[in-house]
């Protein structure tokens, strides 16, 4: 299924998935698809441009930065 209402972020690992997670409710989930790797679900209609963009920041920086290491 296609959804259009959340992103699919990754977070690096599962304290910082958990942090968000148990943080900020309302705006990050995981679903049973999800929950075994470090990825977080945000909702789109809960979060605003500059906090989108700084998240989806992080999370290119992270997986670049993996990839250096690899």
């Amino acid at each position: 299924m296609i959804r259009t209402d959340v992103a699919v972020l990754y977070v690096g690992d599962e304290a910082e998935k958990q942090a968000l997670l148990l943080g900020e409710p309302d705006l990050f989930f995981t679903d049973a698809g999800h929950a075994p790797w470090p990825l977080v679900l945000v909702r789109l209609d809960q979060v605003d441009d500059d906090r989108l963009a700084e998240l989806v920041g992080d999370a290119w920086h992270m997986r670049v930065d993996e990839a250096g290491r690899g």
